[in-house]
């Protein structure tokens, strides 16, 4: 079923990274209560709303029951449509994570009572099982990597944690359970030990374990980490026997708080923002279930989540620079996940030309750092929350981002961009590395490159004026040429439109490159010329060449032997035929005009050139 439903909900930012410690700084057995704000999400005629997930954009997945309240399906709630999710021949399906990008993923329950994991990708369900695992749990997915996490079961029943293809297993433990990894590779979750015992524990990227406990309840039943923020903010939900499900958050600093909602009979935390935030879901007393959204109150202690800079970032182009100082090593891919962009484009200072990146990049482009601007193009406007630590060089500190739109438009129509990127990916022969990408725009004549790297490239253009710089129906000429500047591809042309614009790329595919699609005798240079001359040409096979120059009574002057050529592109002046405007007896011709002809023994093709002197 789908619920179009319009939501004034906030938006949070939800992206992980890595935990290297844990100590709970309590003292006394009385845990206090976080003081938040709470915001219930509702669905309209939904009375079960197990919000288990979300991202940076305030969009939500999770659990509810179907039409006929016979079965739990998985949600997503995108863009304010709630819209249902059921496996194909299951007895539940049920999602625990949501990326960036709307991926939703979960598990579902076979009809033999085993689990398999289900991802939720452009709309359609498909199942995962990790390799080997009889039953496969999926709690949570990286908006860096796209790696999945969670449990697996193997065929002699014990459970283990999996990160991407990595499993994990704590030292000791009889079943150790996954829930959420972080930007940088960190994976929390519990293992039971020997005796029974649950415990929560984060998995570190150096491969250690920190473990987590909780003092004032040594009698737990279970005990699960949910997810850890930039700034060190744990969120977590026990049980202890003969209690309720409780939920808890741990501060930076080591404080424990116990999150309720006032008037529910259970509050279930399943995912911190990076602003303190939480997200999860509640019951009442009548048997409904709904999600909640908890904005964090200063603490009576004075103690706070982190630091932290909002921001609002306008629909198109904006130039910001980072306030704070990120916790670990960010890039233009991790920038990109945390603005939903479609582009990141900065200066190199030292070349003092604009480098480029896009999502579809090999790699994950420059670092981001401190002093330095960025150009970010959204698709939509974005409340984005920066967390990190406050600049302690003075001389280092950015200013404020500059958040102005910076693509104008009349009704919806983009008109005009001040920074454009042609990016895309290189096919031909296989060592492209080094090699140079030239875009031309027909109408203005400018020109942008950009060397390629693991066939990938991507060409920008700014102008910080925050004038035009392409318009729709501009042409954009694209040419290739080799680490030593020779020309191997055809001239190919795009013309821009206003998903370009609107998108700040335009994204192509470069086809045969290193071998023309056709042989081709191309115009000579200079022409008219005095006394020499280039006479450039492409081969599309392997070939012995020739070029005959007649005069205007079809009288022979001269022939040019070339040799045994390869398959390729002949044009600049290293490679490309040459004439020193003498015949076959070393005599300089006369003014006037000659005739051309490359010869292969399966292509001929004539043009005229006009010598002056």
């Amino acid at each position: 079923m789908n619920h179009h439903i319009k939501t004034k909900l906030p938006l949070f930012l939800c992206l992980m990274i890595c935990f290297t410690g844990y100590a709970i700084a309590q003292e006394s057995p009385e845990i206090p209560i976080a003081n938040y704000t709470f915001e219930t999400i509702e669905v309209p005629g939904v009375d079960f709303l197990e919000v288990a997930a979300s991202n940076d954009f305030g969009d939500y997945a999770g659990n509810t029951l179907s039409a006929d309240g016979e079965k739990e399906v998985a949600f997503t709630l995108i863009d304010g449509v709630f819209t249902t999710y059921d496996f194909p021949n299951s007895q539940k399906t049920d999602f625990y994570a949501l990326s960036h990008n709307g991926v939703a993923a979960g598990h579902y329950k076979d009809s033999e009572g085993l689990y398999h994991g289900v991802v939720l990708e452009n709309g359609e369900l498909r199942q995962y099982d990790f390799p080997g695992a009889v039953q496969t749990f999926i709690y949570g997915i990286s908006d860096e990597t796209g790696a999945l996490s969670g449990n697996i079961v193997d065929e002699a029943g014990i459970t283990h944690a999996f990160s991407g293809e990595l499993i994990i297993t704590f030292p000791g433990s009889v079943a150790t359970y996954g829930d959420f990894v972080n930007a940088a590779g960190a994976v929390v979750g519990s293992y039971t030990d020997a005796d029974g015992m649950p415990h929560g524990y984060v998995r570190n990227p150096d491969g250690s374990f920190t473990t987590l406990d909780l003092p004032t309840s040594p009698n737990l039943q279970y005990l699960f980490v949910n997810t850890i923020t930039d700034v060190g903010l744990i969120g977590f939900r026990a049980k202890a026997v003969d209690d309720i499900l409780r939920s808890y958050i741990i501060l930076p600093s080591g404080t424990l708080y116990e999150v309720q909602r006032p008037g529910s009979v259970i509050t279930v935390v399943r995912n911190v923002n990076q602003d303190g935030s939480i997200i999860g879901f509640y019951d009442t007393a009548d048997g409904r279930r709904y999600g909640f959204i908890g904005r964090p109150n200063p603490q009576a202690n004075g103690e706070d989540f982190g630091t932290i800079f909002s921001a609002h970032l306008s629909k198109g182009l904006n130039m910001l620079s980072m306030p704070l100082k990120p916790t670990v090593h960010t890039t233009a891919r991790s920038l990109a996940v945390k603005t939903g962009a479609t582009t990141v484009i900065t200066l190199d200072a030292e070349k003092q030309r604009f480098v480029a990146w896009t999502p579809n990049a090999p790699d994950d482009g420059f670092p981001i750092e401190g002093a330095k601007g960025y150009i970010v193009n959204l698709p939509q406007p974005r409340a984005i929350v920066f967390t990190g630590t406050a600049w302690t060089n003075q001389t280092q500190v950015p200013t404020a981002p500059a958040l102005t739109p910076m693509i104008r438009g009349d009704r919806g129509v983009v008109q005009e961009a001040w920074a454009f990127v042609v990016s895309g990916h290189l096919e031909g022969i296989q060592q492209l590395d080094g090699y140079l990408v030239t875009v031309r725009n027909h109408r203005t004549n400018t020109v942008m490159t950009s060397q390629v790297r693991d066939n990938y490239f991507a060409a920008a253009t700014v102008n910080l004026n925050y004038r035009s710089v392409v318009e729709p129906g501009d042409t954009l000429e694209l040419v290739v040429t080799d680490t030593q500047g020779n020309i191997v591809s055809e001239k190919f042309n795009f013309t821009v439109d206003a998903a370009n614009l609107a998108n700040a790329v335009l994204s192509v595919r470069l086809t045969d490159i290193g071998t023309p699609k056709q042989s081709l005798l191309l115009q000579n240079y200079p022409n008219p010329f005095n006394p020499e001359t280039w006479i450039p040409f492409q081969l599309s096979e392997d070939s012995p060449v020739s070029v005959a120059i007649y005069d205007t009574t079809g009288k022979l002057m001269r022939t040019l032997s070339l040799g045994y050529r390869s398959a390729g592109f002949y044009q600049n002046r290293e490679r490309a035929a040459y004439w020193d405007g003498r015949n076959a007896l070393g005599e300089p011709v006369a003014s006037g005009v000659y005739f051309y002809q490359l010869v292969t023994p399966s292509f001929q093709q004539t043009r005229r050139m006009l010598i002056l002197k």
